[in-house]
């Protein structure tokens, strides 16, 4: 069960966390952690902050999640550049 309020993804309905970035960005990540993740939430300045875990430190971690826009079927959709 994930430690921080969700809310279901407005298209596939999948629960999410809503974070920032540490550039200012707000980015749905999913709900629970999973092998294969590499965001890990932190709480930064009071802020609930997704930080992007380089890949020589993420092996065998079970507490990352991943960004939803790698799962959502309807990421593009949502995505602004």
């Amino acid at each position: 069960m994930a430690e921080h309020p969700t809310e279901a993804c407005r298209s596939c309905k999948a629960e999410v966390i809503w974070a920032v970035t540490e550039r200012g960005k707000t980015m749905p990540v999913n709900a629970e952690p999973e092998l294969g993740g590499n965001v890990k939430l932190t709480e930064l300045y009071g802020q609930l902050t997704a930080v992007v875990v380089p890949a020589k430190r993420v092996f065998g971690r079970t507490d990352l999640r991943k960004s939803h826009f790698v799962d959502c079927p309807e990421a593009a959709q949502w995505r602004r550049r």
